[in-house]
């Protein structure tokens, strides 16, 4: 017991010694406001706090807007584009309007979360966050975050029979639907999980306008936002045409295989599609994707050798790494199919290929809806 008395002493004397030092600097602060120095400088520091506060609010509220913005080009009932008929499989299309009919969320909206999740339900490999299905549901989000076992990125410890239970899922209030009407909400089965995510894209925002809001909510990503609505925006009428079967061309055609996808690579965005030469050879043609003006012909950064092509309505093409500057000026014109110069390995390039983008108003978007048509041998296992 002495020697716990002993012990305590030097907390109570650093007590003491703390709040001595706190009643020092109060008398301190006190003592220089009521000077006109400590007044002015009690001021600014006031002002630039009230600044502070005024910023933060106002960019919280300049992301939310841009979260919450509504489009024209996402209202409900669209026509199907010509993009969107080569691109969708048939059989999904009904789901999709299905959904729509029920829970409000453009039709368009959920082919394009579908497309990005899963390639069409062509790639339901879990993800390695713990994403499941069709859809790519966290199980979490699917039975219900109410589950005891539910924390952290949402994957919890379910069996597959737990998540396919209507019981469970009523019990946890989770987002896994019925759709198909069998009894059974399984996020393998594309109709249910359609239903599903149209659901929790509804419960979102999605319903009434606010698309990229919900879309953020799916997957807490902007660039996965800014993908969805690339794809939904190609699915409708409407959009920018970029190509008629009849009125376009393969960029290279000696050269059919796209090496790698519009995506992150390498911490950045990769902003086209690399068609690679067969046998890494140089030479291989390159043909105008569109009838268009050029607008850039000569060495451009890391692209090397690049021509871009102005196909009008804001729609521009780029061709990179080509192996010697085009023969093509500024203001030249093109028809779709023209020979425009050779593949290379220019600029930052590792080997030789064709790298090919889209743009519209200024934004890389992902080439590969227009290219599909064309039936390429894809050997990127991210596309």
């Amino acid at each position: 017991m002495e020697e716990a008395t002993v012990s305590q002493e030097p907390g109570v004397a650093r007590g003491l010694a703390n709040q001595a030092t706190k009643r020092a600097a109060k008398k301190a602060i006190t003592t220089a406001a009521k000077s006109p120095v400590g007044m002015k400088l009690m001021i600014i520091l006031g002002l630039i706090l009230v600044v502070m506060i005024i910023l933060v609010i106002f960019l919280g509220g300049m992301f939310m807007a841009a979260l919450s913005g509504d489009s024209t080009t996402f209202s409900k009932g669209a026509q199907i584009s010509e993009v969107g008929l080569t691109a969708i499989p048939p059989e999904f299309l009904e789901y999709y309007r299905e959904a729509e009919a029920m829970f409000g969320v453009p039709w368009n909206i959920l082919a394009a979360v579908h497309r990005v999740e899963t390639e069409f339900s062509t790639n339901m490999v879990e993800s390695s966050a713990g994403a499941v299905g069709a859809m790519q549901f966290m199980p979490c989000t699917w039975v219900g975050w109410s589950h005891p076992t539910c924390g952290g990125l949402g994957k919890g410890d379910f069996s597959e029979s737990e998540l396919k239970d209507p019981a469970v899922v009523a019990r946890y209030g989770g987002y896994g639907t019925d759709g198909d009407g069998d009894g059974i909400p399984d996020p393998w089965n594309n109709k249910d999980a359609i239903m599903s995510a149209a659901k929790y894209l509804a419960a979102n925002g999605a319903a009434s306008g606010k698309v990229k809001k919900a879309l953020y909510a799916y997957n807490n990503s902007s660039d996965y936002v800014e993908d969805v609505l690339a794809f939904a925006n190609d699915y409708i009428q409407g959009a920018v045409p970029v190509f008629s079967n009849e009125g376009s061309a393969w960029p290279s055609p000696a050269a059919t295989i796209i090496t790698s996808g519009f995506k992150m690579r390498w911490g950045k965005q990769h902003q086209g599609v690399d068609i690679a030469a067969p046998g890494d050879s140089t030479g291989i043609p390159i043909v105008s994707f569109l009838p268009g003006t050029v607008s850039f012909s000569g060495v451009r950064g890391g692209y090397g050798n690049c021509i871009m092509i102005d196909h009008g309505n804001g729609l521009v093409t780029l061709y990179g790494h080509m192996q010697h500057p085009s023969s093509f000026s500024s203001g030249d014109s093109v028809e779709a199919g023209q020979y425009i110069g050779n593949i290379g390995n220019t600029g930052g390039s590792y080997g030789a290929h064709l790298h090919f983008e889209i743009r519209i108003d200024g934004t890389a978007i992902d080439p590969l809806p227009y290219l599909l048509v064309f039936n390429p041998s894809i050997q990127d296992p991210d596309i």
